[in-house]
């Protein structure tokens, strides 16, 4: 890597990193509870779902792919997995096995769908079951969302 390279990439880096230390102190001022340790942890309990459904749309990304029903698997999976809660069901390991299954199972559907039907673009496919994922979690919950 050349030395234009490098100093390219760690501005980059540093920009971004700047940005937030610009936000953090606007939202300080804004804010006298920002920096507060309850703020803080819920800051990042509602940044922990967003961060591991994105490292999953990372892969798809990587292989110069898009899948637009992420968002709507990771909500019929949670659906899933309340719907047993409701029937009965108290085992978090099984509930979370249980999750993992189905929205692995609406990913190797949504493959299936591009190699085996040889579909144009996955932006129709996965358009198309992002709408029938919210259909399914709206059936399974009995319109209760």
């Amino acid at each position: 890597m050349t030395k234009s390279k490098k100093s390219s990439s760690l501005m980059s880096y540093a920009g971004t990193f700047g940005a937030l230390v610009i936000l953090c102190v606007v939202l300080a001022i804004a804010s006298p509870n920002f920096f507060k340790y309850s703020n803080m942890m819920s800051v990042l309990k509602q940044t922990s779902f967003n961060a591991l459904v994105s490292t999953g749309m990372l892969l798809c990304l990587i292989t110069a792919g898009i899948d637009l029903s992420v968002g709507a698997n990771a909500t019929f999976a949670a659906c899933l997995a309340g719907m047993l809660v409701n029937k009965g069901m108290n085992n978090p390991v099984l509930l979370l096995v249980v999750a993992i299954v189905g929205g692995t199972l609406i990913g190797w559907i949504n493959g299936m769908l591009l190699t085996r039907l040889h579909l144009p673009h996955p932006f129709v496919s996965t358009l198309g079951m992002k709408n029938v994922l919210w259909g399914g979690a709206l059936i399974i919950t009995n319109s209760q969302m």
